[in-house]
């Protein structure tokens, strides 16, 4: 008998346990991890490393700063240039390029004659033209590096260069700080010197000789 009373008991008590179980709320679902926006603005480093002078090459702090103000904005074309291609995102370059046409030009310019002046007129032109090579080829590693998100950053990159609107801002938003450092490029190996001067900015054109 008292087997029984154990039984039915026990049978009741497992009975209650389980309506408890029942009643009790179902635990919250996990919960949802959402992905972090596109970064906005300085994607890719603009600060770039240029190539170090001859002792003879002569600039003041001026100068010197206009002339790396000039190849950071040729760093970013290169940049957005990367982008496009490998996002298929022309139409965003060839706007860029129509709203800082000018900027841009000059600051070409500005890169042309500082490899002039420290290569001469055909080593310079070698030197520029592994140094585009060079930078191009570690900014496209660098978004491979970015996986799957390489395209949203350089869109997002894009709006926020078309954003800005005036030359002095691509100016100023290319010489803050970026969030991974200048890219450093090698400096070049100088063999012959020859005077070159260019009209349009002076950024470079200061050369004293000892």
């Amino acid at each position: 008998m008292v087997n029984v009373r154990r039984k039915i008991g026990g049978a009741v008590a497992a009975g209650l346990v389980a309506a408890v179980a029942g009643c009790a709320k179902p635990p919250p679902p996990p919960p949802v991890v959402q992905l972090p926006p596109a970064p906005v603005g300085h994607v890719y480093p603009t600060l770039v490393d240029v190539p170090p002078a001859p002792r003879y090459v002569r600039m003041t702090l001026a100068q010197r700063q206009q002339l790396q103000q000039a190849f950071n904005v040729i760093g970013l074309k290169s940049a957005l240039m990367v982008g496009a291609l490998s996002c298929g995102q022309q139409d965003e370059y060839d706007a860029f390029m129509n709203m800082y046409h000018p900027l841009v030009l000059d600051d070409q310019h500005a890169v042309d004659a500082y490899f002039r002046r420290i290569g001469g007129r055909y080593a310079g032109q070698a030197k520029e033209d592994s140094f585009v090579t060079l930078l191009a080829n570690n900014q496209t590693m660098g978004g491979i590096g970015q996986g799957g998100v390489f395209c949203l950053n350089n869109e997002a990159e894009f709006k926020t260069v078309m954003s800005l609107g005036t030359p002095d801002a691509l100016e100023a938003f290319v010489t803050d700080d970026t969030p991974e450092g200048p890219v450093t490029m090698p400096p070049p190996v100088v063999t012959t010197y020859h005077h070159y001067y260019h009209k349009k900015k002076p950024v470079a054109a200061t050369v004293a000789q000892q």
